[in-house]
C-alpha cells in the first residue's frame, strides 16, 4: 500500500461515491476503480460493500478509513514542516471562506497573498460558514472564516476584522429614517434571510428568539445581492454585514443602526489546535490583517 492508494481510498469514503471521488481527483471513474482493487488485493480483504446501496464501508474498510485519515494528516504535518525547517516558501493551502464574508473582506487579501508568494498554490473554497468546521475537521480545508463568537476547545482564533451587521429597508419604509432600531420593533416584519448554511442566519434567529419573538421569514437565499434585490423591491427588511451593503449601490435601499442587542460582525480565521501550522498557513493570516 502507497500513500497515493490510501488517499484515492479516504477520498471514496469522504465523498461516499467512486463517481465524485474521481470528478475530485480529476481522474477516471474506471481507474480509481482499479486502484481500489489492487489496494483491496494488496490486503486481502474488501474494503468497499459494492453490494449495497447507499455507498457502504466494510469492518476493515472502516478501520482503514479511520487511520488512513490521520496517516495523511501526519504525512502532511511533517511535509510542511520539512519545508519550514528549509524556510522554503512552498506548498498548498485550501482555505475556506463563506461568500459573504469572500465578497466583503477577503479578495483583495487572496490577491495580495498570490503576488508575494506565488510558489504557494492557494486554493480557495466556498462553504457557508456553518459548514466551515466540518470541512477542517474532515482535511477538506486547512483554515476557515467564521463569524464570532465561535467556541470550541479545538480550535485557534485568529481575529481579522470587526465591524458591524446593519437593518436594511426600502427607502420608503418606516423606518428608513430612523436613527437606530431595536429588535424587538423588528418582530411584525417580513424577512428576508441568508438561509442556514450562513452563521449570520442562527445569530440573527437566535437574537430574535432572545427578545421575544420568531421573525415571519418569507425568503431564504444563499445570494447576498438577491436579497439586497428584494429589500431595494420592498419584499421586506433584512439584516447584513455593513461592508457588504456598501459593495451594494442602490439609493432604493436604507442602512439603520441595530440595538438592544448590538450586533457585532466580527471575522475571524481558525485552525485546530493540533494542526501544524506552516509558513504558508502562518502567511496567509498575515496577510488578511493587513487589509
Amino acid at each position: 500500500m502507497n500513500i497515493r492508494q490510501l488517499t484515492y481510498f479516504v477520498e471514496v469514503c469522504k465523498h461516499q461515491s467512486f463517481t465524485r471521488a474521481a470528478e475530485a481527483l480529476f481522474v477516471t471513474q474506471s481507474a480509481l476503480s482499479k486502484m481500489i482493487k489492487q489496494l483491496e488485493g494488496e490486503l486481502g480483504v474488501q474494503l468497499v460493500d459494492r453490494t449495497s446501496k447507499p455507498f457502504k464501508l466494510t469492518t476493515e474498510g472502516s478501520i482503514l478509513y479511520e487511520r488512513g485519515q490521520l496517516a495523511i494528516k501526519h504525512i502532511d504535518d511533517e511535509i510542511a514542516s520539512l519545508y519550514d525547517s528549509l524556510n522554503v516558501y512552498q506548498g498548498r493551502i485550501c482555505v475556506g471562506i463563506p461568500p459573504v464574508i469572500g465578497t466583503a473582506y477577503f479578495s483583495e487579501s487572496i490577491h495580495n497573498y498570490r503576488n508575494r508568494y506565488p510558489q504557494i498554490e492557494l486554493i480557495i473554497r466556498e462553504v457557508g460558514a456553518n459548514a466551515v468546521r466540518d470541512k477542517i475537521d474532515s482535511g477538506d480545508i486547512d483554515i476557515g472564516a467564521v463569524i464570532l463568537p465561535f467556541e470550541s476547545k479545538c480550535y485557534t482564533e485568529y481575529p481579522i476584522i470587526v465591524s458591524e451587521n446593519t437593518l436594511i429597508v426600502n427607502e420608503n419604509h418606516p423606518f428608513a429614517t430612523r436613527e437606530s432600531v431595536t429588535f424587538l420593533e423588528l418582530k411584525d416584519e417580513n424577512w428576508i434571510l441568508l438561509d442556514n448554511t450562513f452563521m449570520l442566519h442562527d445569530r440573527i434567529l437566535q437574537i430574535c428568539e432572545s427578545v421575544g419573538f420568531s421573525p415571519h421569514i418569507s425568503c431564504l437565499s444563499s445570494q447576498w445581492d438577491f436579497i439586497a434585490n428584494m429589500v431595494a423591491f420592498g419584499e421586506g427588511i433584512s439584516i447584513l454585514p455593513k461592508p457588504i451593503i456598501k459593495k451594494f449601490r442602490d439609493n432604493r435601499i436604507r442602512m439603520v443602526p441595530l440595538k438592544e442587542p448590538d450586533f457585532p460582525w466580527d471575522i475571524a480565521l481558525i485552525t485546530r489546535k493540533d494542526k501544524y501550522l506552516s509558513k504558508p498557513i502562518k502567511s496567509f493570516i498575515e496577510e488578511a490583517r493587513k487589509v
